[in-house]
């Protein structure tokens, strides 16, 4: 929907802070973990598909918060297995995540042990060799 990336990202709430905009829009608190059941069990894809929320609620759900979802751009991959993740956001940034298996040096036998960065920046102020966020320094935080 055009607009819904100057809006607030649903995803981004608590919730209580979810509890609570609600609470404000008149809506009793029980309403809230319903919309977390959506975003989180069901994996809603719009407040449309919402469909045990009353029509208004859903509504008004539309004018208050966006519904942005990462997109995926590229995926890399190396000999010892680690794994690069490319996501462009909604206003066209994009942010790396990297999937980084143990070192065998460090447990003397392969391990399935893992470790994650995830990037919840555009940019990253550590500027660790592997990674392309942090090649240009931090930037902001994500929107």
């Amino acid at each position: 929907m055009p607009g819904t990336a100057l809006l607030p990202s649903i995803k981004s709430l608590t919730l209580d802070s979810l509890s609570a905009r609600l609470s404000a829009l008149g809506q009793p608190a029980y309403r809230a973990k319903q919309v977390m059941q959506w975003l989180y069990g069901r994996r809603a894809g719009s407040f449309a598909g919402m469909s045990d929320l009353p029509a208004a609620l859903r509504q008004q759900l539309e004018q208050e918060f966006g519904f942005v979802d990462l997109q995926p751009v590229r995926t890399l991959g190396s000999k010892d297995t680690t794994l690069k993740y490319l996501f462009r956001l909604a206003d066209g940034s994009l942010i790396e995540s990297v999937l980084i298996p143990a070192s065998p040096a460090l447990y003397g036998e392969a391990s399935d042990r893992r470790t994650l960065c995830i990037s919840t920046q555009v940019g990253c102020a550590y500027g660790c060799k592997f990674c392309a966020s942090g090649l240009d320094g931090w930037s902001r935080e994500k929107s």
